[in-house]
């Protein structure tokens, strides 16, 4: 397919889907007064794809035939599952449909073969309450809001990683439908290739439809350990080296996630630290010790089942993180160690950044560490994944109402990107965990050099027509 799409005639496009899409189906134009239309709605209103026409497949014949008439037409599209997502490459797609998955958001549990199969667009929240019924859990990211499938195939990270690995290695067997067109079921035992390409790089072969996922019994009855602790901006120094002494030095069952951020209450810049302990309280207690003894000017800890942890962790704070419809400016990356100095003079940074610009003051840095023993035991040429080893993650958000304060979060966001990854990325490189990734990055960073090669080749075989360059594209 050429890389500038034919303008194509919204109604012809309207009225194509209306006559060759199953019944229970729907088809909208932007302008669609109809009480019905119900679309997902993105969670990043900026740099945002430009779409013509929705269409709101109910089969995977009827992705079939969307996949199938772009092709043909084309017509360029974009699946839309959770509507998470950080990147800025989806604004270069313009005149497009969007395939709406809404109508595939089941859940299917089959506690006695350890199974759960989920709809392309089905969310955390919906599989929490349905595997928490079965004494299940299955690892998850760190919001309840986002796409199950979305998650996954970029690698999916989260506080269960070091108990369970990442939630691609949970992944069983996913119905896709292709950019040849072809509905196919891929796995370790089916289509193998294409397997290996979508745990990791997976926006670049296919629309996922449905997925099916080992889950596991649940870890201590189904509770884990959360603290949450803001400490004041003069603590930072003792703070963070707290911090560093988790580095090298955390039990499987440990996850930590460090805040700069000001606080919505008090409206000052505060450090907040939030640490769940997947075992027994009594020994993640005695793990968290060393924060619960930096005074904290204001802590919560608490057990909380799996279903509910990352609604309630990090004092509530997914109730705000999975607000849609804002622009939000996201900038990720990789490390391999924890630079004291490094945050201990973001913290002056982030105080002056907030004074002169009072428009950004939801502006956050979150750096988590998850445990990576048990993603690192699984062998890197068994999945697209390439960060296996990293010790943790970092993102600069920032959300913004206006252009000019857009532009200034830009520029902050890599200042600052690169100076963590400086002190704190493998040899000084820039490598990031592609669901982070802002847009700018390149396929080098988002996919490692040793995999591109055969990333492309399984791109050549899956997708001859680049179909799906639109999400951090290898092509």
């Amino acid at each position: 397919m050429a890389d500038s799409p034919t303008a194509a005639c919204p109604s012809t496009i309207y009225n194509y889907l209306k006559q060759n899409l199953s019944p229970k189906s729907e088809v909208f134009l932007p302008d669609a007064s109809d009480e019905t239309m119900e679309i997902v709605q993105r969670w990043n209103a900026y740099n945002t794809p430009h779409y013509i026409v929705f269409a709101k497949p109910a089969t995977n014949k009827d992705v079939q035939t969307i996949v199938k008439y772009s092709n043909d037409k084309n017509v360029p599209f974009l699946a839309t599952g959770g509507g998470n997502g950080y990147t800025n490459t989806t604004s270069a797609l313009k005149g497009a449909i969007d395939v709406d998955l809404g109508f595939f958001r089941s859940v299917s549990v089959d506690a006695p073969n350890n199974r759960v199969t989920v709809g392309g667009a089905a969310t955390f929240d919906d599989i929490f309450g349905p595997i928490s019924a079965a004494k299940k859990e299955l690892q998850t990211g760190s919001c309840s809001c986002v796409g199950v499938v979305g998650a996954t195939l970029g690698g999916g990270i989260g506080p269960y990683q070091g108990i369970h690995g990442l939630i691609l290695d949970a992944l069983i067997s996913v119905t896709v439908v292709t950019g040849k067109g072809d509905i196919v079921t891929a796995s370790t035992g089916e289509n193998q290739d294409l397997f290996w390409g979508l745990r990791g790089a997976g926006f670049n072969y296919g629309v996922i439809t449905s997925a099916t996922y080992r889950i596991h019994d649940q870890t201590n009855n189904g509770l884990a350990l959360n603290g949450d602790f803001i400490y004041p901006t003069s603590a930072k120094e003792h703070v963070f080296n707290v911090v560093k002494t988790y580095e090298n030095n955390q039990p499987n069952e440990l996850s930590i996630f460090a805040s700069i951020m000001l606080d919505p209450v008090t409206q000052v810049t505060v450090i907040l630290i939030s640490a769940i302990y997947i075992g027994p309280e009594e020994e993640g207690l005695a793990y968290i010790q060393p924060l619960i003894d930096s005074n904290p000017v204001r802590s919560n800890i608490s057990s909380i089942p799996w279903s509910r942890l990352v609604k309630e962790n990090r004092f509530g704070a997914d109730q705000f993180a999975c607000l849609k419809g804002g622009n939000h400016s996201v900038f990720g990356g990789n490390l391999a160690t924890f630079d004291v100095s490094t945050y201990v003079s973001l913290v002056d940074e982030f105080i002056q950044f907030y004074t002169e610009n009072p428009a950004l003051a939801t502006a956050i840095l979150v750096v988590e560490m998850f445990p990576n023993a048990v993603t690192k035991s699984i062998p890197d040429d068994a999945t697209a994944y390439p960060y296996r080893d990293s010790f943790a993650y970092f993102f600069f958000s920032f959300v913004f109402s206006d252009v000019a304060s857009g532009a200034i979060a830009e520029r902050a966001g890599l200042t600052w990107r690169n100076k963590l990854m400086s002190t704190g990325g493998k040899d000084g490189k820039l490598e990031v965990y592609v669901n982070y990734a802002h847009g700018d990055e390149g396929r080098v960073a988002w996919y490692a050099p040793r995999k591109i090669p055969k990333l492309l080749a399984i791109k050549s075989k899956w997708d001859p027509q680049n179909l799906f360059k639109w999400t951090n594209g290898l092509v």
